[in-house]
Parts: C-alpha cells; structure tokens; sequence
C-alpha cells in the first residue's frame, strides 16, 4: 500500500508527531464515542499511541502498520485519522484499527469515501480480506460499516458479563 494516497475529497498521509494537536482535537470531539468503545478513552493517551505508532497489534511487523491523518485535499486541514494494519491477523487480512472523523465532517460521506478508495488500494495487493472491529455500543458505526458490506462476523469479544459499564464487540470482515 502506498504510504499516502487520496481520494476525492480526502488526503491519507502519514501521521508525524507534529500532527498531535489535530489528532487530540480529533479524539476530543469522539470523546463520548471512545467511553463506549475501550477502557482507554483519554484522547492524550490515544494520541501518543497513535502518532508514535504504539498501537501495532502483537506479532505484526512494524511495515504492516499505518497510521494515517485524513485531510481536506483543498485546505489540507486535518478531518480524521485511520489506522490500518495489513497483514493482521493473517496474511491476506487488512485490519482497520481505528477510523474517526471529527465530528464537524461526519453525515458528509467522506467515511464511505476513504473506504471505498482504501478498498481499491488493497485490491491491488496482497490483501483478499478487509476487517474491522465494533463496538456493539456503537450503533452508527454498525449501520455503516454493514452498508459498506462488512456483513461477515468473523469474531466476537468483550466482557464475559453485561454491566453499564462493560464493552463487547463485533469483527466484520469484507472481501476485497
């Protein structure tokens, strides 16, 4: 996969350290989203994960991971962040790890577009499967990634108990 690529409307770059402030404020305005997703739901932790590549699944090589910032191709401002890992859980798998968008640029299909082109890239490799996890929590983020055809159920986790409090998830997966 190439380490920048773009679609529409949307820039992927890689994240650098200098881009920490974007990416706090990303994770600041999902703020809600995160407490229902993870334990871990300051943006400051999430952030120093993800811009210093802290969040590279076990017995993956560091290549297979890409954090990227996702930008307004016109303005170059920052709208969200992604992170993919190819080669996760197996070979032929690519792993979306996190997708966020601020929530000023949500409800605009810019979601469904960085998919869609991030699909297409991944053809062309040796990925034949796409996968995400979700939060059962997340409602909005069930509907979309299984109008986007991530319809197989491929693992389930989570607190062995229902409480308030508690996180369990789905993994989809697509094939490419």
């Amino acid at each position: 996969m190439a380490e920048s690529f773009r679609s529409a409307r949307i820039l992927a770059r890689p994240v650098t350290e200098a881009d920490a402030p974007e990416i706090a404020g990303i994770y600041e305005g999902n703020r809600e989203l995160l407490v229902l997703l993870d334990r871990e739901s300051d943006p400051l932790v999430l952030t120093r994960r993800f811009t210093l590549r802290e969040n590279l699944p076990p017995k993956v090589p560091s290549t297979g991971l890409h954090n990227l910032i996702l930008c307004d191709v016109r303005s170059e401002d920052p709208i969200g962040l992604l992170s993919l890992c190819v080669g996760y859980p197996m070979k032929n798998v690519a792993y979306i790890g996190e997708l966020f968008l601020h929530p000023d640029h949500q409800g605009a299909g810019l979601g469904r577009e960085i998919c869609r082109r991030l699909e297409a890239l991944l053809r062309l490799g040796p990925a034949r499967y796409i996968r995400v996890g979700v939060g059962l929590k997340n409602w909005n983020a069930l509907r979309f990634w299984i109008r986007l055809g991530y319809a197989q159920i491929t693992g389930m986790s989570g607190d062995r108990h229902f409480t308030p409090k508690g996180h369990a998830f789905l993994e989809l997966q697509k094939n490419l």
